[in-house]
Formats: C-alpha cells, structure tokens, sequence
C-alpha cells in the first residue's frame, strides 16, 4: 500500500466511502466535490501510522458507526484507527508545522552508523533539494528539530527524526540521510525504509 501515490489514496477512500453506505457532504458551486482535506500528503514509498483527515459527511450516523462502516469497505492495509466529530475550525490542518519519522537503513559493506551529534553541530548542512523550478542548494539544518539513533546492529541503525512540515517548507528524511553522508564519509546507505510516526501541530 506504501506505494500508492496521494490521488489513487484519494480516489480510494472515496469508492470505500459510496460503499459504506456513508453519504458525503458535497461543496456548492459548479462543479461539486466531496469535502475533504489531507493535511500533509504522504510521499510515495512511506509508511505512516499518523495521518490525518478532514472530511465532510451528510448522515446522522455517528463517528463510530461512520468509522466501522468505512474500515469494513477498505482494502487490506488501510485503518481509520480514531475519528471525532468537529464543530467548527478548531483544528485547522493547514497549521501542522512538524514530522516524526522513525528512519531504518542498510549500510553498505564496511560502513558505520552516523554521528548524530556530529551532524548537529554542523552550523549549516547544504545538500541539494527538489524544487518545482528544479533543483538547488539548500540549507536544511534549521529544519531539523531532532535528529537521535534508536537502534544500531550488524550492518543497519534506525533513527528518530523530527522535520519541518508544512505547506512552507516540507523536509523529506531522504533529504537528511544525504546530508548525514556528506558529514561522516564512513556513513554510508544503500537502502532504507522511512515511517511517518505523526503530524505535530503548534501548541
């Protein structure tokens, strides 16, 4: 399921809802649309366990009825594991500025884990970025918030990352481990697995 892009998830959720017997609130206008957002859309590859939705619904079911129903019409690998009923905009998703992610990566052979704290001495960690106008260099230390190892044994290590995510700036732990390799030349990855653990909204 990790490798299903943002608009197949989206088009997804919308068949599971018409088979769940579950009516959607629709928007007015033109060309109405089901009312839902996404707040960050997950990149293609990753796993995450704390995604959040707002959606719009136009029956008298209850959050848990609408939950049951829902999850039963899913395919296998999607959950909707909470769900509450909003009242106004007293959580506004377009605010979520920050990402935990549990990183896991292979070595290559005759590698060793990163010096994280290294790392974060650096005053400044430039690596090049995709941008829609292409790519550039960019300075991605001040978007890094933590950055500690969890776990390390015979050829991986797993790290705790918590990044800037927003609709300003989106740092990716791709983008990260590249700048880690770049700080310890004896760190070095030929494959890894990223977890989107949640979306933190400013308190």
């Amino acid at each position: 399921m990790k490798y299903i892009s943002h608009l197949d998830f989206m088009r997804m959720f919308q068949r599971a809802v018409r088979r769940s017997g579950v009516e959607f609130l629709f928007s007015e206008g033109f060309n109405p649309h089901p009312v839902m957002t996404v707040a960050m859309p997950l990149s293609v590859g990753v796993t995450s366990d704390g995604e959040y939705m707002k959606v719009g619904f136009a029956d008298t079911f209850t959050p848990e009825e609408i939950m049951e129903r829902i999850n039963a019409a899913f395919p296998p690998g999607f959950e909707i594991t909470e769900i509450h009923k909003l009242s106004g905009k007293e959580i506004d998703l377009s605010k979520i500025s920050e990402a935990v992610y549990t990183v896991a990566v292979e070595l290559e052979e005759g590698a060793s884990p990163c010096d994280t704290e290294k790392a974060l001495s650096q005053s400044s960690l430039v690596v090049m970025k995709k941008t829609k106008s292409g790519e550039k260099q960019s300075d991605i230390r001040p978007y890094i918030y933590e950055l500690s190892e969890l776990e390390r044994g015979d050829g991986y290590c797993v790290y705790r990352m918590r990044l800037a995510c927003s609709n300003a700036y989106n740092l990716k732990p791709e983008t990260v481990i590249s700048a880690m390799e770049k700080t310890d030349e004896n760190f070095r990855v030929s494959f890894m697995t990223v977890h989107r653990n949640g979306l933190v909204l400013p308190s």
